[in-house]
């Protein structure tokens, strides 16, 4: 048998008073022989999103277990956005206090690898749903099938075009062709409801649609983050990417006047490639961080109300 190895678990939860679930099925996890080498469990505990965010930006998990009602995030579907995204993979489970189907089904279909109803949930089931979602991811990087694809809006995901940017780079590097890499991020969206969730999936999707149509291939468009996207492009000038940004911001408020009550906030900034950066770090982790290394005025469209 070869040698046992911990599963490195992040538990993101603020109320485990009377809550017997975790502890049973971290020892049915530990005695069940079918766990072959994944016999032993390490836990990270943490209680606010916060806290969540910057132990995924230091460390790997093996998977998240993640209560979406945190002291410090009121909305449900942006924490799940927020721990999903910063994950690097690692499949999410949601805890959730309340039955709510709607809710569960949008975020099975967002991404989360399960959702359980803490009231009706003990040891067993825990520890089942962990094992599923962990043998699925292993089975994903096994076969090399990384979700090149965004689900709802058909951009590339965010690791296939840090991937994909990393080799323009190293071409640019290579011909002198300067890259730009640019952030568009839709903010203010509709709100926490059955409508307004159908509304937000809407415009993410043909804002998709229009910067893809406005930057076709060999430039690359992807989804960065929950209502963000970026846009890495060549042969451009800043004042010319710029204005065709313009032109995409006011397209994507177009999309939104076809809704009976649209509303965001577009958008974006723009800077260079530089030699001795990288492209991740670039990128950020959120708009604020792309602005400050862009060094440059980011532009706003706001759709109307």
């Amino acid at each position: 048998m070869s040698t046992s190895k911990p599963i490195k678990l992040l538990l993101v939860e603020d109320d485990l008073a009377g809550e017997q679930f975790l502890p049973e099925a971290l020892i049915e996890i530990e005695e069940n022989r079918q766990w072959c080498n994944w016999r032993t469990t390490s836990v990270v505990h943490v209680e606010q999103l916060q806290e969540a965010l910057d132990c995924l930006r230091n460390d790997c998990f093996d998977v998240v277990l993640l209560n979406l009602s945190l002291p410090d995030s009121p909305m449900l579907l942006n924490t799940f956005h927020q721990v999903n995204d910063q994950a690097h993979a690692a499949p999410v489970i949601v805890l959730a206090d309340e039955d709510d189907a709607n809710l569960a089904n949008l975020l099975l279909r967002e991404g989360a690898q399960d959702v359980l109803l803490k009231s009706d949930m003990d040891g067993a089931m825990l520890a089942r749903s962990l094992r599923y979602a962990i043998e699925r991811q292993h089975r994903i990087t096994m076969l090399g099938l990384s979700p090149f694809e965004d689900v709802l809006t058909g951009a590339l995901t965010r690791a296939c075009f840090l991937h994909l940017g990393a080799h323009y780079v190293a071409l640019s590097r290579l011909t002198h062709v300067p890259l730009l890499l640019a952030s568009i991020e839709i903010s203010e969206m509709p709100g926490e409801t059955a409508e307004g969730h159908e509304a937000r999936d809407l415009l993410l999707l043909r804002a998709a649609e229009v910067l893809s149509s406005a930057f076709e291939t060999p430039s690359l468009v992807a989804r960065v983050g929950q209502s963000r996207f970026g846009l890495l492009t060549a042969g451009l000038t800043e004042t010319t990417l710029e204005a065709l940004l313009n032109r995409a911001a006011l397209d994507i408020e177009n999309v939104a006047r076809e809704r009976e009550r649209p509303s965001g906030t577009v958008r974006f900034s723009v800077a260079p490639i530089r030699q001795d950066a990288s492209l991740e770090k670039m990128l950020g982790h959120d708009g604020s961080e792309f602005a400050e290394s862009a060094h440059t005025r980011a532009k706003t469209a706001m759709l109307a109300d």
